[in-house]
């Protein structure tokens, strides 16, 4: 139990610390913001499951957090596609 908190936790420590090297050196764009949208979501969802405890429960109540989760992050990725405003 203890070791697979660990792992998950080893694995946001990456995701948290590729994102950040990405911003320091000033990657941007399109792809990257795309890229980032993905490690915020399956940093997300990780923590939902792991860390919240919902890995063993109803699938509905999961799915209510997922829902949760892709609608906001989906709103952020449209809050910074390029466009004409």
């Amino acid at each position: 139990m203890y070791r697979n908190a660990l792992l998950v936790w080893m694995v946001l420590v990456m995701l948290t610390g590729a994102s950040y090297t990405l911003g320091r050196f000033g990657f941007g764009g399109t792809g990257i913001m795309l890229v980032l949208l993905l490690s915020v979501t399956l940093k997300g969802q990780l923590v939902a499951d792991h860390f919240m405890g919902l890995r063993g429960v109803r699938s509905r109540w999961r799915r209510v957090v997922t829902g949760w989760l892709l609608v906001v992050v989906a709103l952020i990725g449209l809050a910074y596609l390029p466009g004409e405003y």
